[in-house]
């Protein structure tokens, strides 16, 4: 009579094999939730921020990406996490790169904030995730199939019916706001969201250049995102996050230096500085999170789970600051969410062939992409490992009965 594993058995298998398949995809759904987390504090302190005057976009980042570099080299230093705190010599041009192109990113968030509404900014920000991608699927060899593409389209038309960019649902004269309006949010302050109306000064000059600084930005993230993806392994997570948050903690040091109207401000009471400890937190744990699902999972799937914060942030909007979402919210919210789960459950169905190149790669392959394959057959050997580990403790217990 043959030996037959038990259910428990079974369904540890089972369990740790979605494990495996699917880490990246959660620790990336994760880093979402605690970056509208942190996306939520950081309104809360430029609206109630500096005893209602609120505070500084630069100081709020100088607040966040200084206690993120404390924390992630504390963590780093204690744990003698290796190479710390420059990383191996060979990716430090990589995680270089990484540290600049996030910079990069956050400053042509801010900057087209100036000359554009929310709503027009934040579309142009979500070009990232599928640029992405793409760049990956060409600098490492990495698969964007036509179900990638179709996903991510359907993804970033989801945003856009989010958002409502004013230039394409409404004509200049009848712009609504681009976030709702005047808001009462919290406590006794007021705050006026920005609306297409505000923007009537701004001249087509400063708008192109305001989106070109902002594709400047969407350039900034992509490079944060493939330089995440190309060092894979080879570095620790929280060593990418220390560059990241140190490059912007010295940028953000030198504006508060030398533009005019900012400077250094401490927190005026308990309250703010209980809000900038849990900002700085839920930064650094948001970086890695990112910097860890990227690392793990293919660009593809994993990128594109980003767009999954816009779900995220309609619900801290409901429950927060009290907005119920619209028909055109619930629609985008409908399309990205569909997106995402069906190409998380889609499987790697490509692992087992090889691509076919031409020319020296098709004697030598790069050694990056073969560092990240060797990460994912480490992987299914590590399952292969764990699911015969449960047989066995099947078979003993079926024994001792």
């Amino acid at each position: 009579m043959g030996l037959r594993p038990s259910w428990s058995a079974k369904w540890q298998a089972r369990l740790h094999a979605t494990w495996v398949r699917n880490a990246g995809l959660f620790y990336m759904l994760l880093a979402q939730v605690f970056g509208v987390m942190m996306n939520v504090t950081t309104r809360l302190l430029e609206i109630e921020g500096n005893k209602g005057k609120g505070l500084h976009p630069f100081q709020i980042l100088f607040a966040r990406m200084s206690i993120t570099v404390v924390l992630s080299s504390l963590y780093m230093y204690y744990t003698k996490t290796p190479h710390f705190p420059l990383g191996h010599r060979e990716v430090r041009w990589l995680l270089v790169a990484r540290g600049l192109g996030g910079f990069w990113g956050v400053f042509g968030m801010y900057y087209s904030l100036i000359y554009l509404p929310l709503a027009d900014a934040t579309v142009i920000t979500f070009l990232a995730p599928s640029l992405t991608c793409w760049v990956c699927s060409i600098l490492l060899k990495e698969p964007f199939t036509k179900i990638d593409k179709i996903g991510s389209l359907v993804s970033l038309v989801g945003v856009v019916f989010i958002a409502r960019p004013t230039s394409l649902f409404f004509s200049s004269s009848e712009a609504p706001p681009a976030s709702g309006g005047t808001e009462v949010i919290g406590s006794n302050s007021t705050v006026t969201t920005p609306d297409a109306s505000n923007y009537d000064n701004v001249t087509p000059a400063e708008r192109l250049a305001a989106v070109g600084i902002a594709l400047v930005g969407v350039g900034g993230s992509v490079i944060a995102y493939t330089t995440i993806r190309w060092i894979g392994k080879r570095a620790h997570p929280l060593i990418s996050v220390n560059y990241f948050a140190t490059w912007c903690t010295i940028v953000s040091i030198v504006a508060q230096l030398t533009l005019p109207g900012i400077g250094f401000l401490l927190p005026a009471d308990a309250k703010e500085w209980g809000y900038l400890v849990f900002l700085g937190a839920c930064g650094f744990i948001m970086q890695f999170l990112l910097a860890a699902g990227l690392s793990y999972e293919k660009s593809s799937r994993a990128t594109n789970m980003a767009y999954t914060s816009m779900l995220f942030a309609l619900g801290f909007d409901r429950f927060i600051f009290g907005q119920t979402p619209g028909l055109t919210s619930i629609i985008g919210s409908t399309l990205i969410l569909g997106s995402a789960i069906y190409m998380a459950m889609q499987k790697d169905k490509g692992d087992g062939r090889k691509t076919e190149t031409t020319g020296g790669l098709a004697q030598n392959r790069d050694e990056e992409e073969g560092l990240m394959r060797g990460v994912q057959e480490g992987d299914e050997e590590i399952f292969d490992q764990a699911q015969q580990s449960s047989i066995e403790m099947g078979q003993m217990e079926t024994r001792r009965e």
